[in-house]
């Protein structure tokens, strides 16, 4: 239905001489492109708000966005299901965060996921799936980017748990949900190989 009405928007755009009508499939892709996004945004700082944990939301998603970019790892197969899983995944950390680590739970336990999850992104990092392929030269490309973000993801955590900040707890969640996206993708992987070969 979603791309039914993108496509009869581009093609109202076509109509009007607005674009060629070759570009009609490409628009009605990218406009559908622009709305999820928009959705997916308003939808996390929405939670963010309505949990009281506003400011961890947007940190959260302020570094976990640009790592998850170049990163990689598994992706749903459309954009419904993506979204439920983002927002479930979102309210999740927010959630471990607001009555575990700011409570003083769970603390230890966070801090070792978040050195397991830096050492699967550096190791892993970046991983392409059947709804977002790269190619080689990308791979090499995303690899450095990735390595560099989560360098200064790293710093910046450490720095606020020097400072004794509740948000280095947000750093840790974005650093380990994109961790997590990566970790799924290589099970995916491998539950998906024929009979008999080995895992990658």
């Amino acid at each position: 239905m979603t791309d039914n009405f993108f496509r009869k928007a581009a093609a109202g755009l076509a109509e009007n001489g607005n674009i060629q009508e070759k570009y009609i499939e490409l628009y009605a892709k990218a406009m559908e492109a622009v709305v999820a996004i928009a959705v997916n945004f308003g939808s996390a700082l929405l939670i963010s708000y309505l949990l009281g944990m506003w400011w961890h939301g947007v940190l959260l998603l302020g570094m976990f966005i640009p790592l998850r970019s170049y990163a990689g790892g598994y992706h749903s197969g459309g954009y419904v299901s993506c979204y439920f899983e983002s927002c479930a995944l979102l309210a999740t950390a927010l959630l471990t965060i607001k009555y575990f680590a700011l409570k003083g739970s769970m603390i230890s336990t966070l801090w070792q996921l978040f050195f397991i999850s830096v050492a699967v992104i550096f190791i892993l990092a970046p991983m392409a799936d059947k709804n977002k392929p790269i190619s080689e030269k990308e791979a090499h490309i995303f690899k450095k980017r990735t390595r560099l973000i989560l360098g200064a993801e790293v710093i910046v955590t450490m720095i606020l748990a020097y400072l004794q900040s509740e948000y280095m707890f947000s750093c840790i969640m974005a650093i380990s949900l994109s961790a997590f996206a990566l970790v799924l993708q290589r099970c995916v992987e491998y539950m998906h190989l024929p009979c008999g070969q080995e895992g990658l």
